[in-house]
């Protein structure tokens, strides 16, 4: 009897690491980076795809800091930019996207969500002033779990 219930519980076990195996190779694929660019070139609208970023995070821990993730971008003076994020419907989290006047951070220029009024926007379009870089970041609201891709257009053709 012993012994049967050390099959049952190897065979458990076997069954078990299959079926979360299973469920993190599903997860993956949920992250599909040419879906999402499907979801997102319609709303580039008069704009043209200069380069896309996707991103996913694990829900934070209830200490842990969100978890952003950044690229520097080389913007031209007097060119207009949009800036968005397409989700995931599969995952909880809301992306949020921040313009930011170089690397450091030190002044947010632009932000797909207002913090103050609570308020989520599609798209930041943003008219540089200056040629230089800067940094977009990208985050989901409350540190939820979630998959996206950032899009960095302009209204210049190539």
């Amino acid at each position: 009897m012993k012994n049967g219930l050390t099959k049952v519980a190897f065979i458990g076990s076997i069954i078990a690491m299959f079926w979360v195996g299973t469920s993190f190779i599903i997860k993956k694929k949920e992250c599909d980076r040419q879906l999402l660019l499907e979801k997102a070139v319609p709303k580039l609208k008069k704009f043209t795809l200069i380069q896309d970023y996707p991103f996913s995070f694990k829900k934070k821990k209830k200490n842990d800091a969100i978890e952003y993730s950044k690229q520097m971008i080389t913007l031209n003076r007097g060119i207009r930019y949009k800036f968005y994020a397409v989700k995931n419907d599969e995952f909880e989290g809301i992306p949020i996207v921040y313009i930011f006047n170089n690397e450091k951070q030190e002044v947010m220029l632009g932000s797909s969500y207002n913090t103050h009024y609570k308020k989520f926007y599609d798209e930041i379009e943003f008219e540089c002033k200056t040629t230089g870089n800067y940094c977009l970041s990208f985050c989901f609201q409350d540190g939820l779990d979630g998959c996206a891709l950032g899009v960095f257009s302009s209204n210049v053709k190539e």
